[in-house]
């Protein structure tokens, strides 16, 4: 997907009396579920003024705080990333995820067919990217795919590696240059997904975040959501994604009884559900549902049809259940002056 100007310690010790000999002891590791969230990955070796080490640490920092496993650097991804940002650079493209035979740069029609020519295997590689005129506004790279309907996968995606090539564009004389980041991520074929507990519901914005945009516009996005506005309101998503669906396959089955924004003291925002009912069964009694084959399994994303007040906190609320558990949750987040 692309948007445009558019997340163990042990020790022991001990003597043996004289003229007995040493015996190291054999010490079994705890047991590590394939599917536990990555808490700590290596220091990525991006240069520390690069935009690669901003987008790097930006989007771990958020999928740390939505209850996300890490990303950790894969250089075959990082060489696939660059190559599809310099496909963009050199014919003059913004942003978009398919590259043509014969053109030059070409290495690949789509991320995955790019990742395999750089060197990793695996089924599938997951992309976006973000263009925006002015140089060097890689702050903005996650800070717009958070902000988003279809992009904010990259905090709530179960994948284990991310590869990142976020720079400036040449010199346009007309244009001036432009901030182009390009994220590709996957997991090797021999990995499982990393995922939450159980009765686990991640979101974002998150609890207690504060500065959360007012607006969003969604004619940015592509593909669009909800075409038929100009603008939107922040999109809150909630992504119900855990171990044992994966490990049973089933698809979801969820039934919102109340999925509402509503801000101190006021009444709930008018707004439309969107959920990818080609992936599942969803229903709801609360706002109007949409579907949209576009979003992703397991998640479902409430958009107010019109931009938030600033300064304001607001107060979600969910109940309902997925896959025959209830489950529910509330928290709170602010929106940013302006």
């Amino acid at each position: 997907m692309l948007l445009v100007a558019v997340t163990l310690t042990a020790c022991g010790g001990g003597s043996t009396p004289a003229q007995q000999p040493n015996v190291t002891p054999i010490v079994t590791p705890p047991a590590v579920n394939a599917n536990e969230l990555v808490q700590s990955v290596p220091v990525p070796n991006y240069s520390s003024d690069s935009g690669n080490l901003v987008v790097f640490n930006a989007v771990n920092a958020l999928r740390e705080k939505v209850g996300s496993g890490l990303l950790s650097q894969n250089g075959a991804l990082d060489k696939s990333a660059l190559a599809h940002w310099n496909y963009l650079d050199i014919n003059t493209i913004v942003s978009l995820h398919s590259e043509a035979e014969g053109k030059m740069g070409f290495t690949g029609v789509d991320a995955t067919a790019r990742a395999k020519a750089a060197g990793y295997s695996s089924a599938y590689v997951d992309e976006v990217i973000f263009g925006t005129n002015g140089a060097s506004n890689f702050a903005g790279c996650t800070a717009s795919w958070a902000n988003s309907v279809y992009h904010i996968g990259v905090l709530f995606s179960g994948m284990r590696d991310i590869g990142i090539s976020a720079l400036n564009t040449k010199d346009d004389p007309i244009y001036g240059k432009y901030t182009v980041c390009v994220a590709d991520f996957s997991m090797a074929t021999s990995k499982a997904e990393q995922l939450p507990a159980d009765g686990t519901i991640r979101v974002y914005p998150y609890a207690d975040q504060t500065a959360v945009p007012i607006v969003f516009y969604n004619q940015a996005e592509s593909p669009i959501p909800l075409p038929q506005y100009q603008e939107l309101g922040t999109p809150v998503t909630l992504n119900f994604k855990t171990k044992s669906f994966v490990a049973s396959g089933v698809k979801p089955a969820i039934a919102v009884t109340q999925l509402n924004i509503t801000p101190a003291g006021g009444q709930a925002l008018s707004a439309r559900i969107l959920a990818n009912t080609a992936s599942g069964t969803f229903t709801s009694t609360g706002p109007e549902l949409t579907a949209d084959d576009h979003m992703a399994a397991y998640a479902l994303t409430i958009v107010p049809v019109a931009r938030m007040a600033a300064n304001t906190v607001y107060t979600v609320s969910f109940s309902g259940t997925v896959n025959g558990t209830a489950l529910s949750k509330s928290w709170k987040f602010t929106t940013a002056a302006n």
